[in-house]
């Protein structure tokens, strides 16, 4: 039978940190959530795995510019935003046509990303400017 929960103990033991730092992170409102009953304190196995994931990161820029890896499921390569929104490829992937136009994008380490959200939104704009 599996374990459902883990004790503050097991927990630091697991992360390899002092169980006044979780302690400390509970009063702050930091980790992951736990169940107080009386006075032990446990941390359901499912609440624990859902903090390391919202944890990962790939890389110290990505944490650097807020990136989170839910955040990065929006985003896809010039070639799939082209598609999206039936614009030229070379719209994307040039530069000054980017700067020129003000197109929304990121760059993640030496890739260049769009948010397919805000490129829609911008292709919107862009197109109802260009009616006008």
């Amino acid at each position: 039978m599996e374990k459902l929960v883990l004790s503050e103990i097991e927990l630091a033991q697991h992360w390899g940190i002092s169980p006044k730092t979780l302690q400390r992170w509970r009063s702050e409102g930091r980790g992951p959530y736990y169940l107080k009953l009386s006075k032990r304190v446990v941390y359901p196995l499912a609440e624990v795995r859902a903090y390391e994931h919202s944890a990962l990161h790939a890389s110290t820029s990505e944490r650097a510019n807020g990136q989170s890896p839910a955040s990065r499921s929006n985003l896809v390569t010039a070639k799939e935003a082209a598609i999206a929104t039936s614009l030229p490829a070379y719209m994307f992937s040039n530069k000054r046509i980017r700067e020129a136009v003000d197109m929304p994008c990121v760059q993640i380490n030496s890739s260049l990303r769009f948010n397919l959200e805000e490129v829609m939104k911008w292709a919107s704009r862009r197109s109802a400017e260009s009616d006008e």
